[in-house]
């Protein structure tokens, strides 16, 4: 049984809480990377940082045998691949480096396209923005002067996301907007489904967010014909976001809701856990308590569930937060104790410090209740 989870049923909302005092309260929320709780308006990153063809066969293509260039080629792309899978990604880069001389001196595009892919997200993990632009724009080129119009669809929203996580929402509309056009052009309904949530994505994190939900509709529209391919919960996620900036909780909250089943349809758990959180922050905004509540009780069950520390840290330190906004001391207390003993196992040291000023606050609140 999760602690003090159905104490909240009968508690009576202090006289002083107002939607205006809880929005400020709220707002104060997660003051660090461990336990940061995401706002209404907090960017959400886009889809379709994918690598179209991850398994590309490199040395099977045709029924000759391959090239010395060639085959030295495909040796120099899978210790790239080795050595990416255990972490050593600056030496993955040198190496499809010179295998993408290699491809170059053939002119085998297909694979330099391919190269190019896994230098870009190799760039993503060291966080060298530019460097990962400037591979998956040439990976986006390659795509195009092959007329292979999905390869162009997953490269412009790469791109994309890349831009709109890099805060940068405009040059993101835009290439967006060129993956949506190349979708359209081939009738790729499930390419122009991902480029319209992505599209939504970027208008919302420039403030339009009625405009950014008419074009998350479209692509919730064109996602429901396509089941297999994802992305619903994700979709039903950002028009969530979207009602909550403009302040329709209730809205937002119908949006969370079919979210989750659809997370929980396709097993897709980082969408289920987005809107967990979603809910339990705008039950909240709405002083709808026993809800919020059982929201919470939802994520930090599946947290538990999964074995996922952060997720399960991030739900008990907003536990303790509204139990201490309503006044509930006691319970805020023991809270922040179950709190602390995951960050604890999280070696999260941040983290900690907080929650220990957090702690010590309501004992300074609330002096004559013995908590030790």
């Amino acid at each position: 049984m999760l602690p003090f989870a159905n104490t909240m049923k009968s508690c009576q909302i202090p006289s002083v809480s107002t939607t205006q005092c809880l929005s400020r309260s709220l707002l104060l929320l997660g003051l660090s990377l461990g336990l940061a709780i995401a706002l209404p308006h907090t960017p959400t990153p886009a889809q379709g940082l994918t690598i179209f063809n991850d398994q590309l066969q490199l040395s099977e293509r045709g029924p000759r045998p391959p090239s010395l260039a060639e085959a030295e080629a495909n040796r120099l792309f899978r210790e790239g691949r080795a050595a990416q899978e255990v972490g050593q990604i600056t030496r993955a880069i040198g190496l499809w480096r010179a295998a993408l001389e290699q491809y170059q001196s053939i002119y085998d595009l297909p694979a330099i396209g391919a190269v190019y892919d896994h230098i870009g997200f190799a760039y993503l993990e060291l966080r060298d923005y530019q460097k990962a632009e400037d591979a998956l724009r040439r990976s986006l080129a390659v795509a195009s002067d092959l007329n292979d119009y999905s390869q162009q669809i997953y490269g412009y929203n790469n791109i994309g996301t890349l831009l709109l996580n890099n805060n940068s929402p405009v040059a993101a509309e835009e290439t967006f907007r060129g993956g949506l056009a190349v979708a359209r052009s081939i009738g790729d309904e499930p390419g122009e489904a991902l480029s319209l949530s992505n599209l939504g994505l970027a208008i919302a994190n420039q403030g339009r967010y009625a405009e950014a939900i008419e074009v998350y509709r479209q692509a919730w529209i064109l996602r429901r014909r396509y089941p297999d391919t994802g992305g619903q919960a994700n979709t039903l996620n950002n028009i969530g976001d979207a009602y909550a900036a403009l302040e329709q909780y209730d809205q937002a909250v119908g949006e969370y809701r079919l979210a989750r089943w659809y997370a929980q349809e396709n097993g897709d758990l980082v969408n289920e856990f987005r809107a967990l959180q979603r809910l339990a922050l705008n039950y909240a905004f709405n002083q709808r308590w026993p809800q919020a509540f059982a929201s919470l009780d939802d994520w930090v069950a599946l947290a538990r569930e999964q074995q996922d520390l952060r997720q399960e840290l991030r739900a008990l330190h907003i536990y303790a937060q509204y139990y201490k906004f309503l006044g509930r001391w006691e319970n805020s207390y023991a809270l922040y104790n179950n709190a602390i003993a995951v960050a604890e196992r999280l070696d999260d040291q941040e983290g900690l410090a907080i929650l220990y000023s957090e702690r010590e606050q309501i004992v300074h609140q609330f002096p004559f209740q013995t908590f030790r």
